[in-house]
């Protein structure tokens, strides 16, 4: 049924008053609240309708009704107005972003902003690198056996690791290596994966019978494995999720908690929000996960260099601010792919 233009404004005012209240809506508190020159019974009559076509529910028979996941998304894609931050939130976010800061610590700011702008969960997969061509490594030692270990890759990113040691390199030992992995880069592009291959061949050829069999395999094995990265998820604001009155209930709190606490389902379902829009908005039931079919995901992929790298999210209750929602990660990834194309 094609809705007509009184019940996409009465869906409207309901979806609207639904958010900001988190009660039930009536009929008389939309003729009351919005305006709409409309008496009490027409409005009742509209959402009937709208309840009969399943864009609201009522979930008593004594109480008002409330929006549905196909309401939200009628909502989302006809009948929002979209909001833009205001200026003082985008001076935060920019100088926020404006110290140089390594990956890590961006991913982890990047996070935290989400879930400061939002009071809701803030999402970041980090870049996928290991496919990316490596640039220069070096390695540093910081004491206790122990090695800093900085890559610089094509798109400019620097990842660092620490890395533990179980038996002494020298810093000459180390020197060496470096030098030796920075001279074959100069020779021709290497991604991480084949970088380690590539090494296995020429420590063969260099070091002794035994140094082959130590630790020395197993501290570039550690250097340079990067493939964790690929579903590496940053999170902040799990207290925000519980302080949300849709999940009072235990059941439905420990369902969301418990895909917080899976990063690799929450990362994939991530990725495969991401399609040729940038924003994605899944709401409820749409995800496929039943851990979450009581909350919407806002996504947004960012860029390195013009180059796909990642993807931020807001994961919520259905019942959110979309518009709001959006804008926050629209803007948020901009700037997160000027940072990191700045590196």
């Amino acid at each position: 049924m094609e809705l007509n233009k009184r019940m996409k404004t009465i869906l409207a005012a309901v979806v609207h008053r639904y958010i900001t209240t988190a009660e039930p809506v009536s009929s008389s508190i939309i003729a009351k609240e919005y305006n709409l020159d409309l008496s009490t019974a027409t409005i009742r009559h509209e959402m009937y309708w709208l309840e009969k076509y399943d864009y609201l529910w009522q979930p008593h028979t004594s109480a008002g009704r409330i929006p549905t996941d196909k309401g939200y998304r009628f909502y989302v894609d006809n009948l929002m107005i979209k909001r833009y931050l205001k200026e003082n939130e985008k001076r935060e976010i920019i100088q926020i972003y404006k110290k140089n800061k390594e990956l890590e610590e961006t991913m982890k700011i990047t996070s935290q902003l989400l879930s400061k702008l939002t009071h809701n969960l803030g999402v970041v997969l980090a870049p996928i690198i290991y496919d990316d061509l490596v640039r220069n490594i070096q390695f540093i030692p910081v004491g206790n056996n122990r090695v800093l270990t900085i890559i610089v890759t094509d798109t400019g990113l620097v990842c660092q690791k620490l890395i533990n040691v179980s038996g002494e390199i020298t810093k000459d030992r180390l020197s060496y290596l470096s030098n030796l992995i920075n001279n074959k880069l100069t020779e021709k592009d290497i991604n991480i994966i084949n970088l380690k291959k590539i090494l296995k061949d020429e420590l063969d050829k260099i070091l002794s019978f035994q140094e082959r069999f130590n630790y020395i395999y197993d501290f570039l094995e550690d250097c340079l494995n990067f493939k964790s990265l690929k579903n590496k998820v940053y999170l902040d604001g799990r207290t925000n999720i519980m302080r949300q009155p849709e999940f009072n209930e235990t059941i439905k709190l420990n369902y969301i908690l418990s895909i917080i606490e899976e990063e690799n389902i929450l990362a994939n379902t991530i990725r495969k929000c991401l399609g040729f829009r940038k924003i994605k908005v899944i709401i409820g039931k749409e995800s496929k996960l039943k851990e979450i079919q009581s909350c919407s995901l806002v996504t947004s992929k960012y860029n390195i260099k013009g180059k796909p790298a990642g993807a931020i999210g807001v994961l919520g209750p259905t019942r959110m601010d979309y518009s709001r929602m959006i804008s926050i990660v629209e803007y948020v990834s901009d700037k997160l792919s000027d940072i990191l194309s700045e590196f």
